[in-house]
């Protein structure tokens, strides 16, 4: 695996693009990584990982930077964001998200597309999960001035149901997990099966975890229910090792309700609730 710096540029922020060539080109990353002009503080600047990088890179390092102005009323710090993407301008990948955000599945068990056809290759965010802690996390840190105890990754949809996958099977690798209308449903909800072994994985850890959930009113009912359900099931859980928001956004559907939820999600990260 080689990594290479292909641009810089100075706007609001300084915003370098790096590219991660693997052995099968198919599978390179394009790394978008938005770093703010002040000097970073003495523990480095807190990051936030952005999963669909295409799509919402610019929309969370914007919001960022808006939020950071007035810390002192929305607790939101100026930090590092981090843009996982993939090679080209489509706001999506189709093919390689669904790969990456997948945890492993019997083909039987997935509901039938709803276009019709074939789902695309899955199954491998085990893979994924190991690139970004092992590779990418690493090779970040020694570029940039990284905050390590105050990290977040956020990812929507498909993306989010990676972040869930990530929180449950690896709950000490991020800071705070924000899953905006996770796909719980992937895989006749196989992604919950991890809450158990993910309660004793939690009381590991020394820190308490921040997972923000979100969805819009609009979407399908069991975008809202499953992700409501999550919430409620885990502050009943794990309130005292792990802080749990959900917020159903009215009137948003399934791509409007990012922006209109990435505010509020970064407070509540940020240690606001409000």
């Amino acid at each position: 695996m080689e990594i290479r710096l292909i641009k810089s540029h100075e706007e609001k922020r300084k915003i370098d693009e790096w590219i991660v060539d693997e052995k099968e080109p198919d599978y390179s990353y394009r790394i978008l990584v938005s770093q703010p002009k002040e000097p970073p503080p003495p523990s480095g600047y807190p990051v936030i990982y952005v999963l669909d990088g295409n799509a919402f890179f610019h929309l969370v390092e914007e919001t960022n930077g808006l939020q950071s102005r007035r810390s002192d009323k929305t607790a939101v710090q100026a930090a590092i964001v981090i843009g996982i993407a993939y090679p080209g301008e489509k706001y999506f990948a189709p093919d390689r998200r669904f790969f990456d955000f997948t945890p492993p599945a019997v083909s039987n068990d997935l509901p039938p597309h709803p276009r019709g056809g074939e789902w695309p290759e899955n199954g491998g965010a085990d893979l994924f999960l190991n690139f970004i802690k092992n590779d990418l996390k690493p090779f970040l840190r020694n570029q940039y001035p990284i905050c390590v105890s105050s990290q977040t990754l956020f990812g929507h949809s498909l993306g989010g149901l990676f972040t869930l996958y990530a929180l449950f099977t690896n709950p000490g690798l991020f800071t705070n997990y924000i899953a905006t209308s996770p796909s719980i449903w992937w895989n006749n909800q196989a992604v919950l099966s991890e809450r158990h072994a993910f309660l004793e994985k939690l009381e590991k850890v020394n820190f308490k975890p921040r997972l923000f959930l979100s969805a819009g009113s609009e979407e399908k009912e069991y975008m809202v229910t499953d992700p409501k359900e999550l919430a409620v099931d885990l502050q009943r859980a794990a309130n005292s090792r792990l802080s749990v928001g959900f917020f159903e956004a009215e009137g948003e559907n399934h791509l409007s309700v990012v922006p209109a939820t990435i505010s509020r999600s970064l407070r509540f990260t940020s240690g606001s609730d409000s």
